[in-house]
């Protein structure tokens, strides 16, 4: 078979998967993700990752267009940024001619709200603020699966405070703030796949008990203790009092709440509106996700902190006995 005979049945073989396979060729999610072409990596190796990560629908068909169109000895070591919305051709089109430029490192902690990612983000040159927190603050133009579960609340501040998993990202510098949106949504989901809450509560009630867990808690150990707390109270129909939901409301952060704090009137504040508020109050970590799924089940009621500097906290089951504890200036 002479090479002029079997270049065209590969151009009738593509022209089959264009037209045939087009579903294949389409993208796999919605989800921005990167991966990294190592030295010596084959392309086998590189479909099995992009398959992984769900960049791809089918590794035969990655691989077969690659070799048909000699893209498979043309992809480029490094860093890529690759849009989960993207076709086969695309993906290709990423990985031989735009290798990610060194990235920026940006860490942020469990517990950052929006508006501190944002200032972090900001700080390092990545994004226009305004532009990224608008997006957050209505999910628009993001095209990733989890936006869609995310139910909008009446009075919910930010749609997505709660999804920007804290973890330490390396974003390209030329970033876009939606890119680095949907980057963090993966992180988050992945993470949701690894605890596989259990479906008796909401998405949304999930993530905003674990932010304030999040928030309340300063040791790994108490953390189950602390959602129990939140559950006795929901389940006896007290408001939960969470000193975290007034200082999510203030303008600025207080080192102590006062009591007209405890009066700001904000769909958010626990100490006037009882069960969760519309939505989290930060960006939980994995311990605070774990907590929240599996709160401890005790009769404690009331939680304050020790005051000793080690973070703990001192739990009872009474008013009486919390009163004990208590320094009488707002903390409960």
């Amino acid at each position: 078979m002479t090479k002029r005979v079997l270049i065209r049945i590969s151009l009738i073989v593509l022209l089959l998967l264009l037209f045939w396979g087009g579903y294949e060729l389409t993208p796999a999610t919605g989800e921005t993700q990167s991966i990294t072409v190592k030295p010596g990596q084959s392309l086998r190796e590189v479909a099995e990752v992009l398959h992984n990560k769900k960049l791809i629908k089918n590794k035969q068909i990655f691989l077969l267009y690659g070799s048909i169109r000699k893209l498979d000895s043309q992809i480029k070591q490094g860093t890529h940024e690759i849009p989960g919305s993207e076709t086969i051709p695309r993906v290709y089109e990423e990985l031989t001619t735009s290798p990610m430029e060194d990235g920026v490192e940006v860490t942020f902690p469990e517990g950052f709200t929006v508006e501190q990612i944002a200032d972090r983000l900001e700080k390092n040159k990545l994004i226009n603020r305004a532009a990224f927190v608008k997006l957050v603050q209505t999910g628009e133009g993001i095209s990733h699966p989890l936006v869609k579960e995310i139910k909008k609340q009446k009075g919910m501040k930010y749609l997505l405070e709660g999804y920007l998993f804290p973890d330490t990202y390396s974003f390209p510098k030329k970033s876009s703030e939606k890119a680095i949106i949907e980057k963090m949504l993966t992180r988050f989901q992945q993470v949701r796949e690894e605890i596989a809450p259990e479906d008796k509560i909401s998405l949304n009630e999930w993530v905003t008990l674990a932010s304030i867990v999040e928030k309340e808690a300063v040791v790994d150990k108490e953390r189950e203790l602390i959602a129990g707390v939140f559950h006795n109270r929901m389940e006896d129909e007290w408001r939960l009092q969470s000193c975290a939901t007034v200082q999510y409301v203030l303008d600025k952060p207080r080192e102590r709440l006062l009591y007209k704090d405890l009066e700001t009137k904000s769909p958010y504040n626990t100490y006037i509106h009882e069960g969760l508020p519309p939505g989290p109050i930060s960006n939980p970590g994995k311990q605070s996700l774990l907590a929240s799924n599996n709160a401890k089940n005790h009769n404690y009621y009331f939680f304050v902190v020790k005051g000793d500097g080690s973070g703990e906290h001192h739990f009872s089951k009474t008013f009486k006995e919390h009163q004990k504890h208590t320094d009488h200036k707002g903390n409960w």
